[in-house]
């Protein structure tokens, strides 16, 4: 049963409306380094059919549609409730959610419920995809070190591996923020 869980303020809600408004490029990140990981996550799915997959935090759901041209799934959906067109909270659970450069977006006291909500959702597998080290350009993240991520997360669900991940030249020239984990974790 899903149940509705308050997982952010009216005032930050209209912050990222406008942000995404302002800034065509915002919730537009590619992800180029997730989709071998995320391919093993559906290799390693057990169900009969291919799985389903949701993107909590979307953005403006270009990974969303990478995601969904591989074939790998069954079927996508993606979820944000910042942009018009994902705002609709999902009713069911997904056999994998990911959630990608979400965690350390948000106002400190809505990252555990947040966490919480996904877990609700996540049948098999979750991703998570958290900011570890930022660029002073980006001041307005929240990283917390790989551990810290660990423990908020395996407070609701626990980690089944953590990789923590460099970002490379060119995209630390793109703008990328230095380092970044990746956490896969399950339901209780």
């Amino acid at each position: 049963m899903i149940r509705p869980i308050v997982t952010s303020s009216e005032s930050w809600l209209e912050r990222h409306r406008a942000t995404h408004a302002r800034h065509p490029e915002f919730g537009t990140h590619r992800h180029p380094y997730l989709p071998e990981i995320i391919q093993g996550l559906v290799e390693g799915h057990s169900g009969l059919e291919k799985p389903s997959l949701l993107d909590y935090g979307c953005g403006k759901g270009v990974f969303l549609n990478e995601m969904a041209a591989t074939g790998w799934f069954r079927f996508v959906r993606g979820y944000d409730p910042a942009v018009r067109a994902f705002t609709a909270r999902p009713a069911q659970q997904y056999d994998i959610v990911v959630c990608l450069d979400v965690l350390d977006q948000l106002e400190d006291r809505f990252v555990e419920p947040v966490i919480e909500d996904i877990a609700q959702y996540t049948g098999s597998v979750a991703m998570f995809d958290v900011i570890t080290v930022q660029t002073p350009a980006l001041a307005h993240l929240e990283p917390r070190p790989a551990l810290e991520w660990e423990k908020l997360i395996g407070a609701r669900m626990p980690i089944q591996k953590t990789i923590v991940r460099a970002s490379s030249e060119a995209e630390l020239r793109a703008g990328a923020c230095p380092e970044r984990a990746i956490l896969i974790a399950r339901p209780k």
